[in-house]
């Protein structure tokens, strides 16, 4: 039955989104509480100072170096507090960008990336992606330095006075009681959407958008080793890595394809994502209107990358 597949997969999902949901939260808490938010303001000023942020949105970009739900939930809380305007909220989660990237490329598939397509195409692949990082938490700056005046740039001071006045009385237990609190608001709402669109990738209709990709992947003269690639990659960028080494490996996938694959396959994957991951968990944190707003021009912005390499990676393929 499509309910018991479509539930095995959000399990799988679940396992692991929502334990570290939970862990993003506590960190989250812990951070913005007594000494680690005084000493992250403090440290990550320059950072702040150059996007013309609020110094208390410093340990944001620690956060996304170790989990972006946490980070996600302590820039909904400055928006709703009114601490940051619509306009920062959306360049502070674009500014967010590189630190994620950096988390996601080296903890998340660069082992069997370096493993499956070797050194030189799989630091090809990094760099490429870091860089697509990189790009897009540059625009985040430049939207809010545009955007924003020095004499307009909000200052959260009450916020900051009022953590570092409790910076000896840190409560592990009661930042633990909050996350979860935290925790429970997002789940409620991120675990009935991801199992509705669980349900709908085992339809006739899904699969019917998915065989229609073949024609059209293979307009760009690729073998069928790249369009397995490509499909394989849809769910999860870790099966087109996978695959990807494992064709190269035995000759039907040519070298000098493998960079522009993945990048279609990571192309496609952040459709995937961006609708059964990023924009569930993003309706939960921020809300309705704010979360489907930061999903569109986070997603889309990325995506928009993401084809410009994979077009500049089609010319150097073609030459």
């Amino acid at each position: 039955m499509n309910l018991t597949l479509a539930l095995a997969d959000v399990l799988v999902m679940w396992k692991i989104a929502l334990p570290a949901m939970f862990l993003g939260c506590y960190c989250g808490v812990v951070l913005r509480s007594g000494k680690f938010f005084a000493f992250f303001s403090k440290a990550l000023r320059p950072m702040t100072s150059l996007g013309k942020l609020p110094e208390a949105m410093g340990p944001f970009f620690i956060l996304c170096l170790l989990n972006r739900y946490a980070a996600n939930a302590m820039l909904a809380e400055f928006g709703k507090s009114g601490a940051v305007t619509k306009s920062t909220l959306m360049a502070v989660y674009l500014m967010g960008s590189l630190p994620t990237g950096i988390y996601f490329t080296i903890f998340y598939f660069s082992p069997p990336l370096i493993v499956g397509v070797g050194w030189e195409l799989g630091t090809l692949f990094i760099a490429i992606n870091i860089g697509m990082s990189t790009f897009v938490t540059i625009i985040g700056f430049i939207w809010n330095r545009l955007r924003t005046s020095s004499d307009k740039v909000i200052q959260t001071k009450d916020l900051q006075e009022s953590c570092c006045t409790q910076a000896d009385k840190t409560d592990l237990i009661a930042a633990a009681r909050k996350a979860f609190k935290q925790f429970w608001d997002i789940a409620i709402v991120f675990m009935p959407i991801t199992f509705a669109f669980a349900v709908l990738m085992h339809t006739d209709f899904i699969k019917d958008v998915i065989a229609g990709l073949d024609p059209f992947l293979r307009w760009f003269n690729l073998t069928a080793a790249g369009v397995l690639v490509i499909i394989a990659g849809i769910p999860t960028l870790i099966a087109a890595i996978g695959v990807a080494g494992t064709l190269l490996q035995s000759g039907a996938l040519a070298p000098q394809d493998v960079i522009f694959v993945l990048l279609l396959a990571s192309f496609f994957h952040n459709i995937y994502d961006g609708l059964s991951r990023v924009l569930p968990t993003n309706l939960s944190i921020f809300g309705a209107k704010t979360g489907v707003a930061v999903t569109a021009v986070g997603t889309g912005l990325y995506l928009s990358i993401v084809a410009a390499g994979a077009s500049i990676a089609l010319y150097t393929r073609a030459n």
